[in-house]
C-alpha cells in the first residue's frame, strides 16, 4: 500500500512539472520512480512471496539474471519500469526548448498514471499463498535472454516515443529542439532496439517455440514496424533542416514511429492473434489503445497543419537517393502493416484461416482424442500474419532497396552512375521475368520450406544480387574515399562504420535467407530401447546416439523428464558429445512430459513452432542439441520422453542450417557500425 502511495506522489510531482513547466518536480519524480523500480527488483531477488508479481514469477532456486528480470516479466512491473525511463527521459528533454519537454512529460504520465491503476507491489492473497508459497512463472522465460532482450526492446521504445510533442512542433511551425533532439535520440533507439531484436533472433533460434530467427508473430511484426520506420527516418538525419530538406518528412516519420510504438505495445496486449510475446490477463490495452490513437491524430493533424506553413528552401537540397530509400523503408513498414491488419481483420470477421497457413493441423487431428480436438482446432484457426506474403513482398521492395543503394554508392558519375543502374535494374527484372536460377539451382526439397515459399524464388533471387551488388558498390565507394585521403577523423567516424554497418545488413540478409531456405531436416522413430544407446543413420552421413537417463530434481525448480545423452557423429566424425535434459517445472510433475501424446504428435511438435507453442505450453521446454559451423549449424531434437511416460517409438530430428553463423557475424557488424558511426556524428554535433 505504501509504494502505491509513494507512485501516486510521483504522477502528482509529473503532473506539477507538465502545467508548471518547471524541471525540478520532474527530476525528483524520475528519482523516485528509479528507486521504486529498484525496490520492486530487490523483492524479487530477497523472493518476497508476499508481492503478488513475485509470488507469480519468482522462485526461491531461480538465477539471479531470472529474479532481476522479474522487473518485466509481467504488466504490472513493466508499467513500472516504463514510467521510470520515461521520467528519466522526460527529465533530461525538459532542458530543451519547445514543446518537447512537456511531452514527454504527459508519456510519463501516462506509463505513472497505469503502474498505479495496476498496482505492482499489490499484496498475495492468503488464500493464493495457502494454494502454493509461489507459482514459479513461464519456463521459457529462465533464460540470461531475459534480463536482455526485453529491456532494450523497452528502453528503445522510450527513446522513440518520448520526443513526439518535439516532432509535432518542428512539423506544425518549424521551431523548436527536435533537429538536435533526433540526431540523438533517434541513433541511440535504432541501435538499442537493433540490439534488442538480435538478442532475441537468438534467444528464438534455440527455443522452438518462439518459432527459431524469425516468424512474423504479431509483436515481432509490430516491432519491424518501428525498426523499418526508424531506419528510413535514420536516412533523413543529417540532411534535416527546419526550415529546409525534410522539413515534414522528417518530422512526420519522427512522430510516426512514435505512433508505432504505441501499436506494438498494444498488440502486445491483444488476445485476438496468436503470439509466443503476448502479456496475459487484465492489462493497460484500453490505456495504451487511446494514447495511440491521440498521437495518431496528432500526425494527421500536424501533417495536415504543415501544409499550411510555407518552407523557404535554404540549406542543402534533399538527396534524391536518400529520399527514395526512406521511402522504400517505410514501404516495407507498410507492408508488414497491411498483413498485421488482415490478420486482425479475419480475426475481428471471423474469417477461416487458410489450410495452407495450417500444415500440420489435418496429421495432427487423425491422432488427437476428440475430447482435445476443439481445442487443437480453435488453437490452429486463430489468426497471425501470413509470413509467406510478407517475405513475398518484403523480397520485391528489399531488392529495389539494394537497387537503391548501388546507385548511391557506385563510385560512379553522371551517366554512368545511371546506365550502370539501369543495367542492374535490367539484370534483376530479367531473372524475375526468367523465373530465378540461384535458390532453385540449390533448394534440395530436404528442409522445411514451404511451395509458396518455393514459388517466390525469382524475388529471392533479386534480393540476393541486388544485396551483392549494394555490397560491392559500398566496397568501391569505401576504397575511392579512403584512397582520396580522406582525414582519419572522416575515415574511421564515417566512411568506415558506413559501411560495415551496410555490409553487415547484407551479410546477415544473405545468412539468413540461405539457412532458412536451404535448410534440410531428416528424420527417425527410435524403438525404446532397442534404438537406444548405440548410433542410428540419418541423411547427409550423419549418425546420433541418444541414450535416456532417469529423471531428477535440477536447479532453477526445474525438474528433468529424462537426462539426455547425445552424440552427432558426420561420415565417423564426432562433432558433438553433450548430456542435457528434457526439463519442466518442477511443480507441474510428470504431465509436463510427453506421455499420452504418441510418436507423430511429438514429431509435429519438434517441426512445427505453432503446435510445439500449443503442447509445451509455458511448463515444457523443447530445445535443440546445437553444433555450431561456420559454414552449418546442426541441429538435433529430442523430445521430452523419459522411462515412466509409456512411449515406445521416439522421434528425433536431425536439422541442419547452412550459413547459419553468418547471421550473428552479420548483425555484429551491423551493431558495431552503428556504434561507431552514431558515437561520431553525436560527437561531432557537440
Amino acid at each position: 500500500m505504501a509504494e502505491r502511495v509513494v507512485l501516486a506522489v510521483a504522477a502528482l510531482l509529473l503532473a506539477w512539472a507538465l502545467v508548471g513547466g518547471r524541471r525540478g518536480p520532474a527530476v525528483l519524480a524520475a528519482c523516485v520512480l528509479v528507486a521504486l523500480a529498484g525496490d520492486f527488483t530487490l523483492r524479487f531477488l530477497l523472493d518476497d512471496f508476499s508481492v503478488r508479481q513475485v509470488w507469480l514469477y519468482g522462485a526461491p532456486q531461480l538465477a539471479w539474471y531470472v529474479k532481476a528480470a522479474g522487473l518485466w516479466s509481467g504488466e504490472e512491473g513493466t508499467l513500472l519500469l516504463l514510467a521510470a525511463l520515461s521520467a528519466v527521459g522526460a527529465a533530461r528533454l525538459t532542458r530543451r526548448p519547445g514543446w518537447g519537454g512537456r511531452g514527454a512529460l504527459a508519456v510519463a504520465l501516462l506509463f505513472t498514471g497505469a503502474a498505479v491503476a495496476w498496482d505492482p507491489f499489490a499484496a498475495t492473497s492468503a488464500a493464493e499463498l495457502a494454494q502454493k508459497p509461489f507459482v514459479g512463472g513461464n519456463l521459457h522465460l529462465r533464460r540470461v535472454w531475459m534480463l536482455l532482450h526485453p529491456p532494450f526492446i523497452f528502453a528503445a521504445g522510450t527513446l522513440f516515443l518520448l520526443p513526439w510533442a518535439a516532432a509535432l512542433e518542428a512539423l506544425v511551425r518549424g521551431t523548436g529542439g527536435w533537429r538536435d533532439i533526433a540526431a540523438v535520440w533517434v541513433r541511440a533507439g535504432w541501435f538499442v532496439l537493433s540490439l534488442g531484436l538480435a538478442s532475441g533472433m537468438w534467444w528464438a533460434y534455440e527455443d522452438f517455440t518462439f518459432g527459431q530467427f524469425w516468424h512474423w508473430d504479431p509483436v515481432q511484426t509490430s516491432i519491424f514496424l518501428v525498426w523499418a520506420a526508424a531506419t528510413a527516418h535514420l536516412h533523413v538525419l543529417n540532411a534535416y533542416r527546419p526550415d529546409g530538406a525534410y522539413a515534414r518528412l522528417h518530422p512526420a516519420v519522427g512522430l510516426g514511429t512514435g505512433v508505432l510504438v504505441l501499436l506494438s505495445m498494444v498488440v502486445t496486449r491483444s488476445p485476438q492473434l496468436a503470439s509466443s510475446h503476448r502479456y496475459v490477463g487484465e492489462t493497460s490495452l484500453p490505456v495504451l489503445t487511446a494514447a495511440m490513437a491521440v498521437l495518431a491524430l496528432a500526425l494527421v493533424g500536424g501533417v495536415g497543419w504543415s501544409l499550411r506553413r510555407t518552407v523557404p528552401r535554404t540549406g542543402p537540397r534533399p538527396q534524391g537517393t536518400m529520399t527514395l530509400a526512406a521511402l522504400a523503408l517505410l514501404a516495407c513498414a507498410g507492408v508488414a502493416g497491411a498483413y498485421l491488419g488482415q490478420a486482425y481483420l479475419g480475426a475481428a470477421l471471423g474469417w477461416a484461416r487458410p489450410a495452407e497457413l495450417k500444415p500440420f493441423y489435418e496429421t495432427l487431428a487423425r491422432f488427437t482424442a476428440p475430447a482435445e480436438l476443439e481445442t487443437l482446432r480453435q488453437a490452429f484457426a486463430q489468426w497471425e500474419p501470413n509470413p509467406f506474403a510478407i517475405n513475398k513482398a518484403l523480397a520485391a521492395v528489399g531488392a529495389v532497396v539494394g537497387l537503391i543503394g548501388f546507385h548511391h554508392f557506385v563510385p560512379l558519375r553522371g551517366r554512368r552512375r545511371w546506365l550502370a543502374t539501369l543495367g542492374a535494374a535490367a539484370v534483376l527484372a530479367a531473372g524475375v521475368a526468367w523465373g530465378g536460377g540461384l535458390f532453385a539451382r540449390l533448394y534440395t526439397g530436404d528442409g522445411m520450406t514451404s511451395g509458396r515459399t518455393v514459388a517466390s524464388f525469382a524475388l529471392l533471387d533479386a534480393l540476393v544480387v541486388a544485396l551483392a551488388g549494394l555490397a560491392a558498390a559500398l566496397a568501391g565507394w569505401a576504397w575511392r574515399r579512403l584512397r582520396a585521403g580522406a582525414p582519419a577523423r572522416v575515415a574511421f567516424g564515417h566512411v568506415v562504420p558506413i559501411a560495415v554497418l551496410h555490409v553487415g545488413v547484407v551479410v546477415a540478409l544473405a545468412g539468413l535467407l540461405v539457412a532458412t531456405v536451404l535448410d534440410t531436416y531428416s528424420q527417425r522413430i527410435l524403438a525404446w530401447p532397442r534404438d537406444f544407446d548405440r548410433p542410428q543413420p540419418f541423411a547427409d552421413g550423419f549418425t546420433v546416439a541418444i541414450g535416456l537417463g532417469a529423471p531428477q530434481s535440477l536447479p532453477d525448480g526445474l525438474r528433468s523428464v529424462a537426462e539426455v545423452r547425445m552424440t552427432l557423429a558426420e561420415h565417423g566424425e564426432v562433432l558433438l558429445e553433450r548430456t542435457g535434459h528434457a526439463v519442466a517445472l518442477e511443480a507441474v510433475g510428470t504431465a509436463a512430459g510427453a506421455a499420452g501424446q504418441g510418436a507423430v504428435r511429438l514429431m509435429c511438435e519438434i517441426l512445427d513452432y505453432r503446435y510445439a507453442r500449443y503442447a509445451a505450453g509455458k511448463d515444457r521446454l523443447l530445445d535443440p542439441f546445437l553444433h555450431r559451423g561456420l559454414w552449418r549449424d546442426v541441429q538435433v531434437w529430442v523430445p521430452p520422453v523419459g522411462h515412466g511416460d509409456g512411449i515406445a517409438d521416439v522421434p528425433v530430428v536431425v536439422k541442419t542450417f547452412p550459413l547459419a553463423s553468418w547471421v550473428w557475424v552479420g548483425l555484429v557488424l551491423v551493431l558495431l557500425g552503428a556504434a561507431a558511426a552514431g558515437w561520431r556524428a553525436v560527437a561531432g554535433r557537440r
